[in-house]
């Protein structure tokens, strides 16, 4: 049997449903994608929230594209909003020497 061959491209939520178990939170998410210039639909269940238009990475084998792996986009997210506030910070410090620095 052949190995499995990964390829990767977008997908998009298009619908999130949530149950709860064992006292938490589940998200049921459908999303879709396009490979091999066919649609497919898939599931993934998750504890992390997700909206309806998010996009989503999708691993998907090139011999069998309804068989997938994802890797949602979260890591991309925080790391822009750890860029922001490091910038506003450094905006801040430099406005606050500049504020005291003495004019000659």
């Amino acid at each position: 049997m052949p190995g499995t061959t990964w390829e990767q491209t977008d997908g998009r939520v298009i619908k999130v449903d949530s149950i709860s178990t064992r006292g938490r939170r589940q998200f049921i998410v459908t999303f879709s994608y396009e490979a091999k210039e066919q649609r497919y639909e898939g599931e993934l269940y998750t504890f992390k929230s997700m909206h309806v238009g998010e996009s989503l990475i999708v691993k998907y084998d090139a011999l069998n594209p309804i068989m997938t792996g994802f890797k949602a986009e979260y890591a991309r997210k925080w790391r822009i909003w750890w860029v922001l506030m490091v910038a506003f910070f450094v905006a801040a410090f430099l406005l606050l020497l500049w504020i005291r620095t003495p004019l000659r």
